[in-house]
């Protein structure tokens, strides 16, 4: 007999146990969902109050430093970041991280990636902006000459590809990323106080800042200006107003001379070298009734271990002279260096061009080794004073005598001089260019002489750069190349035949055992709902 029909007999009906209302249910609902919606809420609150990133990357690649963190939090104005490098480039990746990581430091950094592949028309805005320079490989890659610019207010920054990583040579080539350091750096530069002060000389028949023109100094001086230097005249010592203000400039230009350099003021550039300052010397030939005027600058090249040749070169090589002259204008091949690792980077795109040089030689036995930045091919020659006179007046094709010079020849050297004080970085720069067109204004007017207009401020920025000394631990060093060793394999092999199928298993191993459990629990409530 039934239950029901048994409790019928005995006078009273028992209806079986039921289950929460309908309305019970729902309310039940209801409140979860609007607990998920709190719950959701106050941990995103708490999220965008407590950022906190994890770098798992085996080196610490995007760990900030304490330096790093204190210079982000003591941003008191917005910081833009252009990286200009193509997307497909690992080094943008990189810096994505690495930017984000700053960002969850300081909201007041802005970064902004501009890919030259794909993007041509960005690129040209920021080409425009900040004076960038843009071209084609031979492959077809578009290169800058910077890769990042970090911008507040009027000033910004330039960093190098080159800049991002430093190589360390050896039997197996390994990089250590530098990207915390450069981009640290340059967050602290463009906070730093006020511009540096450019100084060129003048009164020894140098070209005027005032005067424009493709020989005059103008568009240099517009653009030192744009680059945030500040420019100014330094007159020679007998036309001195009052206390002389030379001690006051982080860079010297001697903006090549074309008259005998009195020798009170050749004492003055050696004095202000060997207490710290820095020099960029345009030293070419110039033609007087005689041969070659001698500007007398010996002993200020002296103190960068360079001596300056008393030639005229002609190049002959027909893939390095242009259409113009007789080989005295051509195009320089550059050397590796920090001043020129972004035309080295841009080789096809833009050529530097030389007019109207003469070589340049070292110093035997002095303390300073300086390093080749120009030099021109292995068929050029320096022509000697006595053959240049006889060329000069007949005009032949230019051929090297006995006693010429004979390439490749140097046209550019860079030196680096001891430090003075423990506490600064390096000791005072110099470059010394043997050319005076080098500086001409229509460097930075013609399209032809464009790249030589880049090596020269390139040349500005490493000798006028204050660098900012930031105690950021180094991150280790990596192989450049892809080395695939018996222990990697092996490392490899354990990952994808061990560990990734027993993942795999204990997944679903816990998944078996939660489903197994929640059968368990139906069963058990459905007895008790017949009962």
């Amino acid at each position: 007999m039934s239950s029901k029909r048994r409790a019928k007999q005995g006078g009273t009906e028992t209806r079986p146990a039921r289950g929460p209302s309908l309305r019970a249910l729902r309310l039940s609902s209801a409140l979860g969902v609007t607990a998920a919606i709190v719950l959701a809420v106050v941990v995103n609150i708490l999220a965008a109050r407590h950022y906190r990133r994890w770098d798992w990357t085996e080196v610490g690649l995007y760990t900030l430093s304490p330096v790093t963190e204190q210079t982000l939090r003591t941003m008191a104005e917005p910081v833009a970041v252009y990286v200009l490098i193509s997307s497909d480039n690992p080094m943008t990746l990189t810096l994505r991280h690495l930017l984000e990581a700053y960002r969850a430091e300081s909201s007041l950094l802005r970064p902004k990636f501009v890919d030259p592949d794909r993007n041509p028309a960005e690129l040209v805005a920021v080409q425009q902006k900040f004076g960038i320079v843009a071209g084609k490989t031979e492959n077809g890659q578009v290169v800058t000459d910077a890769a990042v610019i970090v911008v507040r207010g009027e000033r910004h920054h330039f960093i190098t590809a080159a800049d991002l990583f430093e190589v360390q040579p050896g039997e197996e080539d390994r990089a250590r990323p530098r990207v915390e350091q450069v981009l640290t750096a340059a967050i602290a530069q463009v906070h730093a106080g006020t511009p540096p002060k450019v100084c060129f000389t003048s009164g020894h028949g140098e070209l005027s800042l005032e005067v424009g023109g493709t020989e005059g100094l103008l568009a240099l001086r517009g653009r030192l200006d744009k680059l945030n230097y500040q420019v100014e005249a330094l007159p020679p010592l007998r036309e001195l107003p009052g206390k002389d203000t030379i001690g006051d400039c982080k860079l010297l230009i001697v903006a090549a001379p074309t008259e005998p350099v009195a020798t009170g003021d050749v004492a003055r550039f050696v004095r202000y070298v060997e207490l710290g300052g820095n020099a960029l010397v345009f030293v070419g030939p110039e033609l007087g009734e005689a041969g070659f005027v001698k500007v007398g600058l010996a002993p200020l090249l002296a103190l960068a271990a360079v001596r300056k040749n008393e030639d005229f070169i002609f190049e002959r090589d027909p893939r390095m002279r242009t259409a113009m002259g007789a080989g005295e204008m051509f195009i320089a091949t550059p050397k590796r260096h920090p001043i020129t690792e972004g035309l080295i980077a841009a080789e096809g795109a833009v050529s530097i061009v030389v007019v109207v040089a003469s070589s340049l030689s070292t110093i035997d036995s002095a303390a300073v080794v300086p390093t080749p930045l120009l030099v021109s091919s292995d068929q050029s020659f320096g022509m000697g004073l006595a053959s240049f006179v006889h060329w000069r007046d007949q005009q032949p094709e230019p051929e090297p005598q006995e006693g010429d010079h004979l390439g490749p020849l140097t046209l550019a050297y860079a030196a680096e001089r001891p430090t003075t004080k423990a506490s600064e970085p390096h000791g005072s720069r110099m470059v010394v260019i043997g050319s005076n067109a080098a500086i001409w204004g229509g460097n930075w007017e013609q399209a032809q002489t464009r790249g030589t207009a880049l090596f020269v401020e390139s040349a500005v920025s490493w000798l006028a750069s204050e660098p900012i000394v930031l105690d950021i631990p180094k991150k280790a060093a990596r192989p450049t190349g892809l080395n695939i060793t018996a222990e990697t394999l092996s490392s490899v092999a354990l990952k994808v035949l061990v560990f990734l199928p027993l993942g795999t298993l204990l997944v679903g191993l816990a998944i078996f055992i939660r489903r197994r459990a929640s059968e368990g629990k139906s069963r058990s409530r459905a007895r008790g709902s017949q009962e």
